[in-house]
């Protein structure tokens, strides 16, 4: 029954004992006004000194890995709790962290809240309210315990040992880079200095920072710069979920550009989807973050096609450059665009999606054996296929 239902019924209930001045609906007045008194003081005092918290592992994690967080409700007063519900309005698919507890005076309700990340993104978790309301069911109160905060869930990452897009490996250094006894163009680390360095090669800055004399390094190999082109662009995109071109491709850039970050290259990436996004050359821990962090947001859009952002962004793409587009575009107009980067010394690699197998259609006419004529490298992604395999092996790779 609502408040304002029993508040009619004790009107009516009055007017009809004065009346009649019949000591039963007397009666019957008085109790439901003490009723209803006491439920509205009880439903004020229902959520007071309550305090939440919630502990979770992480503020980052990845599609495929279990989020799990652990949550607190403390009842701080001596007066219990005959019902409190707890709501979450987390946008983390999947994840539910309410819950209902009756608590006595000064005591806690524990519990745990775990999901597995099917979905990239930026999510919040929050805010939550709190519910209560009186024995008799005819108040409620809302109040918010604890805000909104934000989950990061990162595109899956799988494991490298190799990346044979091209043939005999990747080109330029990495790692394993031979280490020049003189000094060159490319400096990659620092030593501690020992008798015969040349005072030119001392690193000022190192040496104040360790309290000792610290001596750069070189390497022999000039440094590769590699860049990946991402494209998203929504009309060339097939599947639903897990299941779809833009998961596959956004999952192979992250996994490509982890391993090349690895493997000491100074990587860069240009996202044609909604919104253009590029990330400018850089390269060690810190850019692997920023590359997941932005592959995390992207998404499908109505940006340019191919042919269109290719010609935008090849200024990017110097001589000494590595340059690997990732797509599942199957015309033939941006061929020509990447013949042209191969011609300016740019070394170009295609790896493309088979659209026609995410939509369970017969396949289309293979438009990258043109490429592959060409002498551009293609790995042909299909779905289901095991995406580190492919990337390692190379397995359905044509061109050799």
């Amino acid at each position: 029954m609502r408040p304002w239902q029993v508040f009619l019924l004790i009107l009516v209930l009055a007017f009809f004992a004065v009346s009649s001045a019949w000591k039963v609906l007397y009666v019957l007045t008085y109790v439901l006004v003490v009723m209803f008194v006491l439920s509205w003081i009880w439903t004020r005092f229902s959520l007071r000194q309550m305090v939440f918290r919630r502990n979770s592992s992480v503020g980052r994690v990845q599609v495929g890995e279990m989020f799990e967080e652990e949550l607190m409700l403390d009842n701080l007063s001596a007066m219990p709790k005959l019902w409190v519900q707890i709501a979450d309005g987390s946008t983390l698919p999947g994840h539910w962290a309410g819950y209902v507890a009756s608590m006595g005076g000064r005591k806690r309700a524990r519990w745990r809240a775990r999901s597995i990340c099917r979905q990239r993104g930026r999510f919040q978790l929050g805010p939550v309210m709190a519910m209560s309301g009186d024995p008799f069911g005819l108040f409620r109160r809302h109040i918010v315990l604890a805000p909104a905060r934000e989950v990061m869930v990162l595109p899956r990452v799988y494991p490298l040992s190799n990346f044979t897009l091209f043939t005999g490996g990747l080109p330029g250094r990495g790692k394993h880079s031979r280490r020049a006894l003189q000094t060159t163009t490319t400096p990659t680390t620092i030593r501690e200095y020992v008798s015969g360095d040349a005072l030119s090669r001392i690193h000022w800055r190192s040496s104040a920072h360790y309290n000792k004399l610290m001596v750069k390094e070189f390497d022999l190999d000039p440094a590769v710069d590699a860049w990946i082109f991402l494209d998203l662009h929504e009309a060339v995109q097939a599947g639903e979920g897990e299941e779809s071109t833009e998961e596959y491709a956004v999952t192979i850039a992250a996994t490509l550009a982890t391993y090349l970050l690895q493997q000491d290259f100074s990587l860069g990436m240009i996202v044609n989807g909604e919104r253009r996004e590029v990330l400018s050359l850089d390269r060690g821990e810190r850019q692997i973050e920023r590359v997941l962090e932005l592959l995390a947001v992207v998404t499908a859009g109505p940006g340019p096609e191919l042919k269109e952002a290719l010609a935008m962004d090849s200024f990017h793409f110097g001589r000494n450059t590595v340059a690997i587009v990732i797509t599942p575009a199957n015309s033939q107009d941006w061929h020509e665009s990447l013949r042209h980067l191969k011609l300016r010394g740019v070394q170009t690699a295609v790896i493309g999606l088979d659209a026609a197998s995410f939509e369970e259609q017969p396949p289309d006419e293979d438009t990258f054996a043109l490429l592959e004529g060409s002498g551009i490298p293609v790995i042909h992604v299909r779905s289901g296929e095991a995406i580190s395999q492919l990337l390692e092996t190379g397995s359905t790779m044509r061109s050799r």
